[in-house]
């Protein structure tokens, strides 16, 4: 059985694709094969840390957070998160491209050796320019913080060259990842180097693209992609259903009515959804989440905040409603993990999204989907399709 690591995004090692044609390239993702756990307490953390809430921690979120070395699942789905190998420098990293975050950071020589084990640590060359009082800090609930320096240096994706790209440089990583680091897809509104905020590997090569556009192709069953400068027509099927991004920060959409199972539509709004290829499972408001749990029977919210039902439950399908268009998560993803195997009992995919503002979809939704990511217009928007 594959199982994955929640802390940990994963690793793994794939080639770069290169295009035939200028200003449009493709990167491979590929989803790590071997990882041991998930810590769903981990991901709500920095979930916490890159979203707004909307006040202090209730309860189930305490529980969670100080459940973060016990509420640990073994997970039976590959695909909870994708690598690609990113060039910063003249060093070769594994990293998560997120769509949620603006931040590229990499491990880096000025962390401990400690805090490094099993991973590169840029260590800045010719290429690289300090920015000299340029600091950055991620802050999560527990109170831990990624933080370090800011460099300027060549990054490369495929055959795309970003110069003079914002490089931050960990100096003080509270937790393991088995990601190199972290490249972000947000909006650089929400960057968090200061006294000036810096532009995303996006924004930065986005002047010599063909569009402006990205692409996410996250699979299971093969290779995926990451696509800039172009939407690659052979990779889904049907026609492409585009939704307008309602927030200037994130790549967030209204997704409309719900439906489980063979049950129909019913009138409850779901509200505005982050898209986001840096988290892994799928966070909803509790109406939503309670409804869907009520037709799974035995299931039950656990301390640490893991739906937990019997493992052979039949798992109905959660369908979503955007721009008019049903997408689904397949049933079989949601029982994503054993929770407890001397009880006989799984964990469930789809949870609550607790006090934050917004519902969040992460890669366990999207690797369902061709993903565009459009900034042609005035109006940002998404687009979503069936993989072929």
């Amino acid at each position: 059985m594959k199982t994955l690591s929640l802390a940990a995004f994963a690793s793994s090692a794939h080639a770069l694709v290169a295009l035939p044609w200028g200003k449009a390239f493709s990167v491979d993702a590929v989803v790590a094969p071997a990882l041991s756990q998930f810590n769903p307490a981990a991901e709500l953390d920095r979930l916490w840390s890159k979203f707004p809430t909307t006040g202090s921690l209730d309860r189930r979120q305490e529980d969670a957070t100080k459940q973060q070395g016990s509420v640990v699942v073994q997970a039976a789905n590959s695909g909870l998160s994708f690598l690609v190998p990113t060039v910063v420098g003249n060093q070769t990293f594994q990293m998560i491209y997120d769509t949620g975050s603006a931040d590229l950071w990499v491990y880096s020589n000025e962390s401990s050796i400690y805090q490094s084990l099993d991973h590169p640590v840029y260590i800045p060359t010719s290429s690289a320019a300090l920015l000299p009082n340029y600091t950055w800090a991620i802050k999560y609930a527990s109170g831990a913080n990624v933080q370090g320096v800011v460099f300027t240096d060549i990054v490369k994706a495929g055959p795309v060259v970003a110069k003079k790209q914002a490089v931050q440089a960990a100096t003080i990583i509270p937790y393991e990842f088995s990601s190199d680091g972290i490249l972000g897809l947000a909006s650089s509104t929400i960057n968090t180097v200061e006294p000036e905020k810096q532009k995303t590997f996006f924004e930065t090569v986005e002047p010599t693209l063909s569009r402006k556009v990205f692409a996410a192709n996250l699979r299971v069953d093969g290779n995926g992609t990451w696509d800039f400068g172009y939407i690659d027509d052979s990779k889904y099927s049907g026609e492409m259903t585009w939704a307008p991004v309602v927030s200037d920060k994130y790549w967030s959409i209204d997704v409309q009515e719900y439906a489980t199972g063979e049950g129909s539509f019913g009138s409850a709004v779901v509200g505005e959804v982050i898209v986001d290829s840096g988290t892994s499972l799928v966070y909803l408001p509790d109406a939503v989440v309670n409804d869907y749990y009520s037709q799974i029977q035995g299931s039950s919210l656990t301390q640490g905040g893991v739906y937990a039902f019997p493992c052979n439950s039949t798992i109905p399908d959660l369908h979503l409603k955007i721009s008019g268009s049903v997408f689904s998560i397949p049933g079989r993803d949601v029982n994503y993990a054993t929770y407890d195997p001397s009880k006989g009992l799984c964990a469930g995919a789809i949870t609550t999204r607790l006090n934050m503002k917004y519902s969040v979809l992460g890669s366990l939704f999207m690797r369902n989907y061709y993903v565009v990511h459009s900034r042609e217009e005035s109006t940002p928007k998404m687009g979503f399709a069936p993989h072929r």
